[in-house]
């Protein structure tokens, strides 16, 4: 029996049906995929963290500085259809041998640790005198936004989120440059809520309360291969976020809940976001992360909170409490502004509702019952979202 090799005629037809078929295929996407992305062609696991295409602007600007030519560029080998495929071989082949990340926004810290980048650079970076500047810029807004909904009879709260960097320090700090003192690591959000506070904010402070709760779990409360908090994080900050509704309404507005929880293997979510990002065959997703179960105090199709016009606008850390407080606390009309006009999310599944929102859409919140504005302390006072918020109720 004849072996078959390269001159063997059906091996060439083959092998040139082959390279005829890839640029064709890649064309497809091109032609058809931006319009029904369901049916693009490609050629392994789907990549994790790609963001979206930029706008194709042909002009006489966008020439000269090369951006029109880099969408173009960024369109084209995105719609090769073995590009997932390829990339996923290099990026494993460097992770087993190297013990290198292709994701340049992703830090592996002590004990296979990952953090984003951003949030570490903060952390460290830090300084003593930052309090009082963010809270002299941001008191002024959040006392209108306040006052407008107190006005109508509304609930107001700022909520703090935490930060991974902030919670686990020891696992980064050493991995980057870190010129900040102790003092000013540590002290930044306290002295920064306090203020708020003493101006009358009514601030529900998570990262204080995620961060006294470190060590009393099994886990830490933030995923090994994570930037978010896990399940029990978000139940213990949920639970805070309810009563001070409550306080606030001078009844039980919102229900409460008790939870229980399992630690089990890393499935899907945020428990593995970052390991996602790196975009391997075998990612390290060998820890446990807790799975919660809830137990609300009055069931929810009896409840007047399934009816209450709430809103909660804030950043990627919106979503497991806005998940929560719809699921558990009853209040099934919650949306979750992402980024304001990122996204409107919420439901039963939580699942995005709308994309890319315009000023029509967001006039809705002027209405809102319950209204948290949520920032993670690696950003206070530095989100847009607090601006567009304060225009929205401002505006007559």
């Amino acid at each position: 029996m004849r072996r078959l090799s390269f001159s063997h005629p059906y091996v060439r037809i083959a092998f040139c049906l082959m390279l005829l078929a890839l640029p064709l295929a890649s064309a497809w996407n091109l032609a058809v995929a931006p319009t029904y992305p369901r049916l693009a062609i490609k050629i392994g696991p789907k990549l994790g963290g790609v963001t979206r295409d930029a706008e194709l602007h042909l002009s006489w600007a966008s020439l000269r500085d090369g951006s029109f030519q880099k969408a173009v560029a960024s369109r084209v080998t995105g719609a090769m259809p073995v590009r997932p495929l390829l990339i996923r071989i290099n990026n494993e082949l460097r992770l087993e041998l190297f013990g290198e990340l292709t994701a340049a926004h992703v830090v592996k810290g002590a004990n296979g640790q990952l953090i984003e980048r951003s949030y570490l650079e903060e952390y460290c970076s830090r300084t003593e005198d930052q309090a009082e500047k963010f809270a002299a810029d941001i008191i002024p807004k959040l006392l209108d936004i306040q006052n407008y909904y107190r006005s109508r009879g509304g609930i107001f709260l700022y909520l703090v989120t935490p930060s991974k960097a902030a919670h686990l320090p020891e696992y980064f700090v050493n991995r980057v440059p870190c010129p900040s003192t102790l003092i000013a690591r540590t002290q930044l959000i306290p002295h920064y809520v306090d203020l708020l506070r003493k101006a009358g904010i009514d601030v529900v402070d998570t990262a204080a309360l995620i961060h006294s709760l470190k060590g009393k779990y099994e886990v830490e409360l933030f995923p090994q291969g994570g930037v978010h908090w896990n399940d029990i994080g978000g139940a213990r900050a949920v639970t805070a976020v309810v009563e001070e509704i409550n306080r606030q309404a001078g009844r039980e507005m919102v229900p409460p809940f008790t939870f229980t929880y399992t630690l089990s293997g890393v499935t899907s979510g945020v428990d593995r976001d970052l390991v996602d990002l790196l975009n391997v065959f075998f990612p390290p997703l060998s820890y446990l992360t807790p799975k919660v179960r809830f137990q609300t105090s009055s069931p929810c199709a009896d409840h007047p909170a399934r009816s209450i016009d709430a809103a909660l606008v804030g950043s990627s850390f919106s979503h497991l409490p806005g998940q929560i407080l719809i699921e558990a606390n009853c209040l099934l009309k919650l949306n979750v502004y992402y980024y304001m006009q990122l996204g409107r999310f919420g439901g039963v599944p939580y699942r995005e509702l709308q994309r890319d929102l315009k000023d029509a859409d967001l006039v809705h919140l002027r209405d809102a019952k319950i209204v948290i504005l949520e920032e993670n302390e690696s950003f206070v006072a530095r989100t847009g979202y607090v601006n567009e918020l304060r225009k929205i109720v401002t505006t007559p």
